[in-house]
């Protein structure tokens, strides 16, 4: 029973000195990672969440570019969206309906010359409210200046 438990206890000595520093630079990498990208993420959340409060919106139907425009801009300012998701937000008229996109593209610094590219594409159909905010249309045949 003796040999046995000290066949035991070395098995169980922990974590050794490369395992521990292992373990402290991967916890380090995904901070990082975490600390760069999240902002990016949280103002996407909040897009999706403005699109689809207008969506609730009753009078949307009847609601030009500026008004549109005006309200999501209120309700990004309250929430603290900033930079490109405001930049990027396009109302564009249709026969019967509008259609207003958040279309961006973010490139964060990540470590020295290694960059994250990540892209956002939220469209809200005002004939199709309920089915905010994933894209629906391809906005590629579209002028920039709508």
């Amino acid at each position: 029973m003796g040999k046995q438990l000290r066949v035991s206890l070395r098995q169980q000595r922990g974590l050794s000195y490369w395992g521990l520093l292992l373990v402290i630079a991967v916890f380090g990498f995904v901070l990082t990672c975490v600390s760069r990208m999240g902002p990016a993420y949280i103002d996407a959340y909040y897009v999706d969440e403005g699109l689809r409060k207008l969506a609730q919106n009753p009078d949307l139907e009847t609601m030009t570019k500026g008004q549109i425009r005006t309200e999501l801009d209120r309700f990004f300012l309250l929430n603290n969206v900033r930079g490109e998701p405001t930049k990027a937000l396009r109302v564009i008229s249709g026969a019967d309906s509008k259609l207003v996109s958040v279309e961006y593209e973010l490139r964060q610094p990540l470590i020295y010359n290694v960059d994250v590219v990540m892209k956002f594409n939220k469209q809200l159909n005002t004939a199709k409210a309920d089915l905010c905010c994933e894209p629906l249309v391809d906005l590629k045949q579209f002028r920039k200046s709508d």
